[in-house]
């Protein structure tokens, strides 16, 4: 028995060690007599080992001579295997590791002098020492020749001298001359790259989408996903990036394949991110067919028009609909999108130190943490419905429906048509400035002419939508909106900039626009098939400068054309002056100053700096001289005499106010130049009698009756905002009168509209309204946060609300526009509108965020009838009802502000709402402060939050000095706002500060100079941040007074 057993050791020992050698042997994947006309069969190692086994069964003999034999033939098994086989099929064949004979399919080709590819494997780790920081064209051959050592290793035969074609050795050298990241992948994947040079990069690209596919049914974290693209879209880089540097593929063939492969890469990471939320529990769905029910990834930008580079930058957004969820699943469904985003943004990016797949961005954040990167169906509607999110409604516009469930896609671009093409101009003058501005980009300014005909022609014509730049521009030309000339200038110029951008970018690894360093510019221009890099520059300028002109020709429109001819200005020196003095377009503007000089001139010639002299110089140093100037002529023309009136009113100080409110807040005063009624209040002299707070200013300009209706309301508040803006322009009103007028006139009229929706509904629905007070409430520009409490639930209540919030829209666009925001309620954006109060106190004890119950300690009922109004009034006091959940909830509340100012960074030190210690921080502070102690204090949310202040300072909760330090820095950051809004100016750096701007926001900030403003600024933020450590986050003080 156990001599037996001793010899099936032996025999077992045998058969392991001869699978063994064969495996070793047949992994160098070996062809024998390859020709070019017979095509190889595939035989595996499995078949190969089962062969020589069976063999050795049928014979019998298990001794030491068969055992020696087979380990001296071990390494030669493929030529007996391969003799046997050509017998057989006198054909060629490849022995292939680790697969089954019915995974393979024969290959049949006749290529002529082209040499037959094996099936392809990994290949071995790049070559260490050829990736340098310094492109050096001297080592390329030595870099081609290492390649084809490693192409030979791979092979087990040197490929033959197809690979020595004068066009594919050129190729080659420049790969391994003038790149750094594409050379190291054809030293990682030499198999790969010589197929694509010997065969196109058809084949590469197959297997790539196979092995997409091969990814349904993947689980993993971000990381996981990332290490499983990365190999497929090396892979696929290497084939794209060959074809178009051997010119098998144009540019055009290539980007629209590098588009295709996007696509197929989002489809993956979607479909592998939804299935890991769903196996973690945080998705209510099954991992079937119907996982991505309700999800989908829109693409735009150069993804959506198939204008990409090799790494992008992609502009995606995954977007879901929460219908697609129960109600109860809603919340969770929001939270596990959110991770998504991040996750998909992570993916594609990839940690540091690794190389992204693609940069990614998205139009409806910054991407920090994954922001904007996953949105619901409800928030990116109402998003689209905010009158001043036009950049969001471009994005929109022209995105395509790129993965996901293509038919929920489908619908809901279908559902948003209307609010993004049918309501105002979707361009606005952001939209031309955003076209003309100069990047580094060499693509601008097509991607801006085909951006143009996009938003211009795709309202009537939807085939412009997601067309390519050079699709846009042959059908632009087809139908006669530009000239055919033009079009095929623009066509061949935007394919040279795509040729120079993905060239750049399959020289760096990376998403770029250009070259940087010397040895770049000599690998971009020899990649690009240019002698130097000066040539190539000349005709990159030349190229963008010809784009640049068809695109301001574009803006201009047709009837630029014609103002060409007209005849010559009588003093042609003045269209210079007026364009020295800051106007934009001096000839235009000299015609109509003519124009006022015929109207005030009594009788016979005189120029118009006689009859009031110093006037288009002070246009011209206020904040918007052409604004300025367009309101004027309105003036003019409605109001005979009115510049010598001017004139005359210099004495009463009339002239100056006037030249800074149409120059600085021009688009707040417009409502006044509209009717000759109320131009007359243009020229009226202000004094002591003008209002001096919100309640004077009410008492003195009331609100329309019941029977003006919605439009009347609307007009008066239009009427009203323009006062106060003629007033502060002035210097008849102080900007904390400002202020303080602008919230009253704003409360005003949402009661009155909230009345009268009342009375359009149910006159006897017992309803109540109410807001929450904060930042700069009521100015132009700033949200508006309220809520409903209905005390019957019901249809009527609803439709009460939905009224209301719907007239709000109604109030105007720009300046004048209110931003309704009803999300701070029971479900969120999902729930019902007007809620009842049980609803609204368990949304209180459970439902609520932090910043919700913030907002909540600071809400007042406006409107409503009285019954209705106290019972709001006492579910609303429920919130500060229990003063022990402070301290978590301020942790939270501290949490979310970290998460706010990293990811809404401040672009400039005057984004006083972002900025850490500015206008947002200051009402934080407050809120907390009426949180904690309004429980005992109940009088802390009925008064303003100055009266707030001094009352928690009388009572011992602050001292007075913190107290007045709060007052002060809120005044202060509520005066520069309400400047800012009203003048519509927010970055110094793309609009700088004109004389006449700075000395208003010197007024605002009550210094006698602008140098002054910032330093006060930075005081401010230094001082609310450190009270803010003190009273939010309870570091000791000795600013506060313990409190028993």
């Amino acid at each position: 028995m156990s001599k037996r057993m001793g010899n099936f050791r032996r025999s077992h020992g045998a058969r392991v060690r001869v699978k063994a050698r064969l495996a070793r042997a047949a992994s160098r994947a070996v062809m024998v007599n390859a020709t070019a006309h017979t095509a190889p069969k595939f035989v595996t190692i499995g078949a190969a080992v089962d062969i020589v086994t069976a063999r050795m069964r049928r014979t019998g003999r298990q001794t030491a001579e068969r055992r020696a034999d087979l380990r001296r033939t071990g390494s030669a098994a493929h030529g007996v295997l391969a003799s046997n086989c050509r017998r057989r099929f006198q054909r060629p064949f490849i022995v292939l590791r680790h697969s089954k004979p019915e995974d393979f399919r024969q290959i049949a080709q006749s290529r002529g002098d082209a040499p037959q590819m094996p099936l392809k494997t990994y290949a071995k780790t790049a070559e260490p020492g050829f990736s340098t920081e310094t492109i050096d064209p001297t080592r390329a051959a030595s870099g081609a020749q290492r390649w084809r050592r490693a192409l030979s290793e791979s092979l087990g035969q040197d490929p033959g001298a197809a690979l020595d074609e004068p066009r594919r050795m050129l190729a080659m050298l420049k790969i391994f001359g003038s790149t750094r990241r594409l050379a190291d992948l054809c030293f990682k994947y030499p198999v790969f790259a010589g197929q694509a040079f010997l065969e196109g990069p058809s084949q590469v690209l197959a297997e790539a989408a196979r092995d997409l596919t091969a990814l349904n049914g993947g689980l993993g974290g971000p990381d996981a996903l990332h290490n499983a693209l990365a190999p497929i879209k090396n892979r696929a880089d290497i084939a794209l990036a060959v074809a178009e540097i051997s010119g098998h593929w144009t540019s055009a063939e290539a980007t629209a394949a590098r588009t295709d492969l996007a696509e197929r890469i989002v489809e993956t990471a979607l479909s592998w991110l939804v299935r890991g939320a769903v196996s973690r529990g945080e998705l209510p769905m099954t991992l079937d067919e119907g996982a991505l029910r309700g999800v989908f990834a829109l693409a735009g930008g150069d993804f959506a028009h198939e204008d990409l580079a090799p790494y992008g930058p992609l502009d995606v957004v995954v977007v879901f609909n929460p219908a697609a969820f129960e109600a109860s699943a809603a919340r969770a469904a929001e939270r596990a999108f959110v991770r998504i985003g991040a996750e998909f943004r992570e993916a594609f990016e990839g940690k540091p130190g690794d190389y992204p797949l693609y940069a990614v961005q998205t139009p409806f954040g910054n991407g920090v943490n994954g922001a904007g990167f996953a949105d619901s169906v409800l928030r990116v509607t109402a998003t689209l419905g905010n009158p001043q999110q036009n950049p969001a409604k471009r994005w929109i516009a022209a995105s395509r429906v790129v993965a996901g469930d293509r038919r929920c896609g489908g619908e809901f671009l279908e559902s948003v048509e209307e609010i993004v093409w049918g309501k105002g101009e979707l361009l606005g003058e952001n939209g031309r400035a955003e076209l003309v501005k100069s990047t580094d980009d060499p693509r601008h300014p097509f991607r801006g002419a085909a951006n143009l005909l996009r938003w211009s022609l795709g309202r009537s014509r939807p085939v412009f939508r997601v067309a390519s730049a050079r699709e846009a521009f042959k059908t632009a030309a087809e139908t006669g909106a530009i000239a055919p000339d033009i079009a095929a200038r623009l066509s061949v110029g935007a394919e040279f900039a795509q040729s120079l951008v993905s060239r750049a970018q399959i020289m760096k690894g990376a998403a770029a626009f250009g070259a940087l360093a010397a040895d770049e510019e000599d690998a971009l221009a020899t990649l690009c098939g240019y002698s130097d890099y000066a040539a190539l520059a000349a005709a990159r300028d030349g190229a963008i400068a010809d784009a640049r002109n068809a695109l301001t020709r574009l803006l201009e429109g047709p009837r630029a054309d014609f103002a060409r001819f007209r005849s010559g200005e009588r003093n042609p020196d003045d269209v210079d002056k007026l364009e020295d003095l800051g106007f934009r377009n001096g000839a235009n503007l000299s015609n109509m100053v003519d124009g006022w000089a015929e109207l005030c001139a009594a009788g016979g010639e005189a120029r118009f700096s006689e009859i009031a002299p110093g006037l288009l110089t002070a246009f011209g140093e206020s904040q918007h001289p052409d604004e300025a100037v367009r309101l004027f002529d309105r003036i003019l023309r409605a109001e005979d005499g009115c510049v010598r009136k001017v004139h005359a009113s210099t004495r009463a100080g009339v002239r100056d106010g006037l030249i800074d409110a149409l120059g600085c807040f021009g688009a707040a005063i417009e409502p006044l130049v509209e009717r000759r009624e109320t131009c007359a209040a243009l020229f009226e002299p202000r004094g002591a009698e003008t209002p001096k707070n919100g309640k004077e200013w009410l008492a003195r300009h009331a609100p329309p009756k019941d029977k003006a209706g919605a439009s009347g309301i609307a007009g008066w508040r239009r009427e009203q905002i323009a006062r106060i803006a003629l007033c502060s322009a002035s210097g008849d009103m102080t900007f904390d009168a400002a202020a303080s007028a602008l919230g009253a006139v704003h409360l005003a009229a949402m009661q009155r509209l909230f009345d009268a929706a009342v009375r359009e509904i149910d006159a006897g629905a017992e309803v109540a309204l109410h807001v929450f007070d904060g930042p700069a409430r009521g100015i132009p520009g700033y949200g508006t946060p309220l809520g409903f409490i209905s005390l019957r639930a019901g249809e009527t209540a609803e439709a009460i609300a939905r009224c209301f919030v719907d007239s709000l829209d109604a109030l105007g666009e720009g300046v004048f526009a209110a931003a309704p925001d009803v999300s701070h309620r029971p479900g969120g954006i999902a729930g019902a509108l007007a809620p009842e109060p049980a609803q609204i106190k368990s949304y209180i004890q459970s439902e609520a965020v932090a910043q919700d119950q913030i907002l909540l300690a600071r809400a007042r009922v406006i409107a409503g009838p009285e019954k209705a109004q106290n019972a709001a009034q006492a579910t609303l006091r429920g919130a500060v009802a229990n003063p022990k959940r402070a301290e978590i909830l301020l942790r939270d509340l501290d949490r979310a502000r970290a998460q706010r100012l990293r990811r809404d960074r401040a672009g400039s030190p005057w984004d006083i709402e972002q900025s850490e210690g500015g206008l947002f921080d200051v009402e934080l502070i407050i809120s907390t402060l009426i949180y904690r102690h309004a429980g005992a204090q109940p009088a802390l949310q009925i008064g303003a939050p100055a009266d707030a202040l001094d009352h928690m300072a009388r009572a011992g909760i602050i001292t007075v000095e913190v107290a007045e330090t709060l007052k002060g820095a809120r005044a202060f950051w509520t005066r520069l706002a309400t400047a800012r809004a009203l003048a519509r100016w927010s970055d110094p750096q793309r609009e700088p500060v004109r004389p006449r701007f700075a000395k208003l926001l010197a007024k605002a900030a009550e210094v006698d100079s602008f140098a002054q403003v910032r330093p006060i600024m930075r005081g401010y933020a230094e001082e609310v941040s450190r009270l803010y450590a003190q009273l939010v986050l309870g570091r000791p003080s000795i600013g506060l007074a313990a409190n028993a």
